[in-house]
């Protein structure tokens, strides 16, 4: 090329094969330093979020209290009536005949989801949500099963990305004949249910007359004001990853807002496998190592896995309970 200036030529000159291999190298150095600290960031920007979706349902049951004087009940199964409940009656064996709808429905109205709230009880009785009243299950309501499907962002963890779940799934806890504690399955076969991350802590079985029984049980009307352990020392909701298919061919487990109930905590809680999860009776999350949980004074805390037996064990399930006596720190799990 000739420069027009002086009248020289001169020849320009590009990399060398080595020099861009070189450059190629430290550009990939570069992105594999970077790219773990923008996981780390995006982990924690997830964690954030989930912890403040817990916050608006713990203002959601503190609001919901204050207009109903007592918090939501933990689910509208089988009254207490039935017999023998208590003693092995599960939804299925009394042919469904109750309304099947868990917490989160009541709350709707106070986690700015009114609209949605109004259309589900467009098509049912007024008082269908009423803990004292007894009414067919929700799948027999138009206005109930149309909106099925609704997703709600506080209602979802970020850090889960499992799919929608054909299962209703962890509906109702009760105690088989042999003292055992029991959670309910439902499936409403090739149906997908919009999903939630949180489920509402029953204490260590969910079942009344049970030592450690948790805000949340069957047709409960609980009040945060007059909890004999102190707000601070409940938990009053947990993270629930979605999990499966174990084995057998089960469809993802995964529970759906509109039903799904109130989770023991009977089993305690392991991190959840990089594979298929069996654990589907455990509150557990996708965060790194920690599940966030709401507690009754409505703060939230991250806490580590507790186990299945132990000390750690101990704390989690008297920290379920309302009313065991036993005043722990959540942050020592």
């Amino acid at each position: 090329m000739r420069d027009r200036a002086n009248g020289r030529f001169f020849r320009r000159r590009g990399f060398t094969l080595i020099e861009l291999l070189v450059v190629i190298a430290i550009i990939a150095i570069l992105i594999g330093l970077l790219l773990p600290a923008v996981q780390k960031v995006r982990a924690a920007a997830a964690r954030m979020s989930c912890s403040n979706n817990l916050k608006q349902l713990g203002l959601a049951c503190h609001n919901y209290e204050g207009t109903n004087q007592h918090l939501p009940p933990g689910f509208l199964g089988a009254m207490p009536s039935d017999t023998p409940y208590g003693t092995g009656t599960a939804p299925d064996q009394i042919g469904y005949n109750c309304q099947l709808v868990g917490p989160l429905v009541h709350l709707l109205p106070y986690v700015e989801q009114d609209n949605l709230f109004r259309l589900l009880m467009s098509g049912v009785p007024a008082d269908y949500l009423s803990p004292t009243m007894r009414y067919s299950d929700f799948s027999n309501y138009a206005s109930f099963w149309n909106n099925r499907t609704a997703k709600i962002k506080t209602f979802l963890c970020p850090s889960d990305s499992g799919q929608e779940s054909n299962w209703d799934a962890l509906l109702n806890s009760y105690q088989s004949g042999g003292g055992s504690f029991t959670i309910d399955i439902i499936s409403y076969g090739d149906t997908a249910f919009g999903k939630t991350n949180y489920m509402a802590v029953g204490g260590r079985g969910g079942v009344p007359g049970d030592t450690y029984l948790g805000v949340f049980y069957n047709r409960s009307q609980e009040r945060l004001s007059v909890i004999p352990d102190g707000t601070s020392n409940t938990f009053l909701f947990g993270e629930y990853s979605s999990k499966g298919p174990p084995t057998g061919g089960w469809q993802p487990v995964t529970p759906s807002w509109m039903g799904s109930g109130y989770m023991p905590l009977a089993w305690g809680s392991t991190p959840p496998p990089s594979g298929p999860d069996p654990n589907w009776y455990m509150l557990s999350s996708h965060h790194t190592g920690i599940m966030n949980v709401l507690l009754a004074d409505g703060s939230v805390r991250s806490i580590q896995y507790p186990g299945t037996s132990g000390a750690s064990y101990s704390t989690y399930i008297f920290m379920g309970g309302t009313s065991d006596g036993r005043i722990f720190d959540p942050s020592s799990l």
